[in-house]
C-alpha cells in the first residue's frame, strides 16, 4: 500500500442499526486500511447510539434530509481532511466488502475519474423494467454504457471528490450523478460487482421512489446540459 492514495469509506445510513456492525466488521476485515465515515441521515431507530461503539468516524443530524446530502456530507468532510478517494457503499450489506479492491483498482488507472460497481455488468439487461429505462436514459445522454444507473456503489478520484463535495445531487441522487459528472467532463468506468440480498430490514428504494428518480432523470436531461460547468 506504499503510495496509495489516502482513502475514505463513505456509508450514509438511515435506520441501518441493525445491519452497521457487520457492515463495518467486513470492511475492516477486508481493508483495514482505510478509515471509515457513517453519515447518520436522521435515524430513528439508535444508530447514532452504536456508531460510538463501533469507534469509526461519523456525523449526523436528527431529521432525514435523503442520501443525496449525506453524501455530500460525507464527500465535505473527507475532502477538508485531506482523503483523495472516497468509496461509497450502502448501509445495508447489499455491497461486498470484497469489491472495493476491483473499484479502486480501476481508479487506479490515469484514464478515469470515478469507478462505478455495477451488479449487472455481466448479466444485462437483468433488472427490472424500471431501473432498465433509467439506464437506457442515462447511457443515452452521457454517451456511455450504464448498467446499473440505481447503483450506490463508487469510488471517486480527487478530481471527482472536489466537485461532488460542493455539487453532489440532493435526494435520491444516483441516475442524476452520472448526468452531473458527465456535463462537467469527468470520466466514469464500471465494473461488474456482486448483487447480495440486504441483511435485515426493508429496502427504502420502492417503486414510487423509482419513479421518482425517473421523473427527476427526465428533468435532469433537459436541465443538466443547460448548467455552465463547474471547475473542481
Amino acid at each position: 500500500m506504499i503510495g496509495a492514495p489516502r482513502t475514505l469509506t463513505l456509508i450514509p445510513a438511515h435506520n441501518e442499526a441493525g445491519n452497521l456492525p457487520a457492515v463495518v466488521a467486513e470492511i475492516r476485515g477486508r481493508r483495514p486500511d482505510l478509515d471509515i465515515l457513517v453519515v447518520d441521515d436522521g435515524s430513528t431507530d439508535g444508530t447514532s447510539r452504536i456508531l460510538d461503539q463501533m469507534g469509526v468516524r461519523w456525523l449526523g443530524w436528527p431529521l432525514r434530509r435523503g442520501v443525496g446530502c449525506a453524501v455530500r456530507a460525507g464527500l465535505r468532510y473527507g475532502a477538508r481532511l485531506g482523503f483523495e478517494v472516497v468509496v461509497r457503499l450502502d448501509a445495508d450489506g447489499q455491497h461486498d466488502a470484497a469489491d472495493i479492491e476491483l473499484l479502486l483498482a480501476r481508479l487506479a488507472d490515469a484514464d478515469v475519474d470515478a469507478v462505478l460497481g455495477s451488479r449487472y455488468a455481466e448479466t444485462y439487461p437483468g433488472p427490472r423494467l424500471l431501473k432498465r429505462g433509467l439506464a437506457a436514459v442515462v447511457s443515452a445522454v452521457t454517451q456511455q454504457r450504464v448498467t446499473d444507473a440505481t447503483s450506490g456503489f463508487w469510488a471517486l478520484g480527487p478530481r471527482a471528490v472536489a466537485l461532488l463535495a460542493e455539487h453532489h445531487p440532493r435526494g435520491y441522487p444516483e441516475p442524476e450523478l452520472h448526468l452531473f459528472l458527465s456535463r462537467n467532463g469527468l470520466k466514469v468506468a464500471e465494473v461488474p460487482v456482486r448483487s447480495r440480498a440486504r441483511l435485515s430490514g426493508r429496502s427504502s428504494l420502492t417503486v414510487a421512489r423509482l419513479l421518482a428518480a425517473g421523473a427527476r432523470v427526465l428533468l435532469a436531461v433537459i436541465i443538466v446540459p443547460l448548467r455552465q460547468r463547474v471547475d473542481p
